[in-house]
């Protein structure tokens, strides 16, 4: 039998708060969806995507605002990620915590899948929902909404400064609702598009985090592992990453003894990463990859060490990685002046 998706119970904990500033008797909403209002005194606990739908749906229809998901976002805080909001306060850059959220969107909501794409000037957020319930757009738009407001708190921005940022929304829109949309995000959006997007530029993504603590980024990455681990048993790649992350400092971990250690074959471990849509190679870049961006900027790691603490066997192997992974050498991308 498949798993049911599943979403934090601090998002619809938002929801209803947003609900009661509407005047809408949230209890009763609640009840009428199927959700135990006690339960949502758990912030750690889970509710079934398919009650979330539910819930979305009767809350859009006794408010009346289709733009509910935006009102929404406003009750959105750090805390709200659980020990991922955590760890993106403590990213390096604001790249750093667009991949970092990407990578564990699952512990907000297994219902959704997060990608971040390099485009020309800069990046995008790129969100799929992949339930079997049906497309919640208000929920994506709560989702775009949060990324924006998480965005200006991670760079400490003054939020009537510019932004350069576009958005790509599948939904339609009445011209009310297109006003309303362009008022909260205030820059280009186009809506019935091909995706649900957010473009961020490059000048934005590469600002260092006023916050940026390596250690406690990668203390709060481990604390995430283990929350999804407890609650769907882990995904494949989240085991294989944390196998990766424990190993690398006594050299590069083989396959053959991650899939040992993970108690399958590797023929199966190939198989089952394949269905999650990536490789034990491409698992083992990406921890490399960001591991090396966070220990370049952490004090007195010498390149050298940095390269025998990611497993590599000399300094002209991570070298050559490094570059693939940046386009630039580890001292070039050391002494890179901070954009501030």
């Amino acid at each position: 039998m498949r798993r049911e998706e599943t979403t934090l119970n601090t998002w619809a904990i938002a929801l209803v708060r947003t609900l009661d500033t509407c005047g809408c008797d949230s209890r009763a909403l609640l009840q009428r969806a199927g959700l135990e209002p006690a339960l949502l005194q758990n912030p750690n606990g889970r509710v079934p995507v398919s009650t979330m739908v539910r819930l979305w749906r009767l809350a859009v229809e006794a408010s009346g605002d289709p733009c509910l998901g935006l009102k929404a976002a406003s009750f959105i805080q750090p805390a709200t990620f659980h020990s991922l909001g955590l760890a993106l306060l403590a990213s390096q850059n604001l790249e750093d915590a667009l991949q970092r959220s990407a990578r564990f969107s699952r512990i907000v909501s297994s219902a959704v899948e997060m990608h971040i794409e390099q485009v020309p000037r800069g990046l995008k957020q790129v969100v799929h929902w992949r339930a079997d319930p049906p497309v919640v757009e208000e929920a994506i738009d709560l989702l775009m909404a949060s990324t924006l407001k998480m965005g200006l708190l991670l760079l400490g921005m003054d939020p009537h400064r510019p932004r350069p940022l576009e958005l790509h929304l599948r939904r339609s829109a009445t011209p009310a609702m297109r006003a309303e949309f362009e008022a909260y995000f205030r820059c280009p959006i186009q809506f019935e598009a091909d995706e649900d997007s957010l473009f961020i530029p490059r000048e934005w993504a590469q600002l260092p985090l006023p916050m940026a603590n390596p250690q406690l980024a990668r203390q709060n990455d481990l604390v995430v592992m283990e929350y999804l681990a407890r609650f769907d048993a882990a995904r494949l790649s989240d085991k294989v990453r944390a196998e990766l992350i424990s190993r690398l400092p006594a050299g590069e971990p083989a396959r053959a003894d991650v899939a040992a250690a993970l108690h399958l074959s590797e023929k199966t471990l190939q198989r089952h990463l394949k269905e999650e849509a990536t490789s034990y190679q491409a698992l083992l870049d990406e921890v490399r990859r960001d591991l090396a961006l966070q220990y370049l900027h952490e004090e007195p790691a010498s390149v050298c060490e940095v390269a025998f603490r990611l497993g590599f066997s000399d300094q002209s192997s991570f070298t050559r990685a490094f570059r693939r992974w940046t386009g630039v050498t580890p001292g070039e991308f050391r002494s890179q002046p901070l954009k501030v």
